[in-house]
């Protein structure tokens, strides 16, 4: 039936069908953001090293880094996509200008200094406040609350904030073990989205404007029920590891090639090799992702600590762990496959120069391709299937991913 071109005809129309229903129907499967992203990571950097400079943020003078990621809130969309008002109303979020949910953060710092600042930008370029800090015993004024809040708010209107749209702050001292006093303002907006809120930070270190930062409050108890959620989905998903594990890796592979050994039948040399290949293009991807990495440096670390301890080790111990598992699993599959099909390609062999001509690696090569359309629609169709008839739910994302030019290909 395979050599047929009446099988391959039919197979290719009912591929591009699925195709077709996969593009249709996508949107609404996967809910997708519109975002109007005009700012890229290199423009954030430089940007930010401005601001910097003109606010006298974070660390001055040789060693000083910056790394950029673009985020988003995902509080604050799980909690209006779930309880306030679902997904129009953070696509409203996103399009409304009361609250950025998408944003670049720009963070500066420097190895051995507490001190370091982190710059915001909406996704169209604007300054979006940020925040800088201090060590708990960098020297500081003791200003009272009301010499405080005048420079905080005096600072925000610089920053182009019209306090007037937000109701009178709630404020907050804190005295530092160097004797400089922190004073934090948090403005919030009349308008509310069901139990959440719209607000503004401002915050003063001894007499210097540490932070002003949009924000948006979800409710202590939907963190609550959130955890809950997800408490039930990771039991879940370990129980299906554990069954993995148990039926898959022991019973299947374990087994199958402890029986195939007595017959030395197994296969080894191809599938180790292939095995360790694809546990090496793993570590690849992690270490291709470094710049992304030093959002999280702690600066007490020295940098080389850091990517050796937080970074090489953890991903080297995986690699020895994937290498172990794929390659269990590619002996055991490519022996079995010898004793059911003697007469398969082996995976490793196929694209020799003697047997890639073939058209049996011709009819593998183009039914992959064919697959991709009914893999599409099955995907679809899932999504879909479950969110209107058992209300799982699905978090709208972006088409794209801005933090893709950080990593080094």
């Amino acid at each position: 039936m395979l050599r047929r071109r009446r099988f391959w005809i039919l197979a290719a129309l009912l591929s591009l069908g699925c195709a077709f229903y996969a593009a249709h129907d996508f949107t609404e499967a996967f809910p997708v953001l519109s975002v109007d992203l005009k700012m890229d990571r290199y423009a954030a950097l430089r940007q930010a090293e401005t601001i910097a400079a003109q606010e006298h943020l974070g660390p001055t003078g040789s060693g000083v880094r910056s790394t950029a990621v673009f985020d988003n809130d995902d509080d604050a969309q799980n909690y209006i996509e779930l309880e306030a008002g679902g997904k129009p109303a953070f696509r409203q979020m996103v399009s409304g200008g009361l609250y950025a949910p998408y944003h670049w953060i720009v963070r500066r710092y420097k190895e051995g200094e507490k001190n370091e600042s982190r710059i915001y930008f909406t996704p169209e370029g604007e300054p979006y406040g940020f925040e800088e800090i201090l060590a708990e015993t960098a020297p500081g004024a003791a200003l009272s609350p009301e010499a405080a809040r005048t420079i905080a708010e005096t600072a925000a209107r610089d920053h182009g904030i019209d306090l007037a749209q937000f109701n009178p702050p709630r404020a907050s001292v804190e005295t530092k073990p160097g004797g400089r006093i922190d004073h934090t303002f948090v403005y919030e907006r009349p308008e509310k989205l069901g139990d959440g809120s719209y607000r503004l930070l401002l915050a003063v270190g001894g007499d210097r404007v540490t932070r002003i930062e949009h924000a948006f409050h979800v409710p202590e108890a939907f963190h609550l029920r959130y955890n809950r959620m997800r408490s039930a989905n990771q039991t879940i998903t370990e129980i299906d590891q554990y069954v993995v594990v148990a039926l898959y890796i022991v019973g299947g592979c374990g087994v199958g090639i402890f029986f195939l050994m007595r017959g030395r039948r197994v296969l080894w040399r191809g599938a180790l090799a292939a095995g360790i290949l694809v546990a090496l293009l793993q570590l690849l991807a992690g270490l291709n992702q470094l710049p992304l990495r030093w959002m999280q440096y702690p600066t007490s670390l020295s940098g080389s600590t850091f990517i050796v301890v937080s970074i090489l080790l953890p991903l080297l111990q995986e690699f020895l762990i994937w290498s172990l598992l794929f390659s269990l699993c590619f002996v055991a599959a490519e022996t079995l496959s010898r004793r059911a099909f003697p007469h398969h390609l082996q995976v490793w062999k196929i694209w020799r120069v003697d047997v890639a001509a073939s058209p049996e690696v011709l009819g593998r090569t183009l039914g992959g391709y064919l697959v991709i359309g009914f893999d599409l629609a099955f995907v679809v169709a899932f999504y879909l299937i479950t969110a209107r008839h058992f209300g799982w739910w699905s978090p709208s994302e972006m088409l794209i991913d801005p933090n893709l030019p950080s990593n080094y290909l």
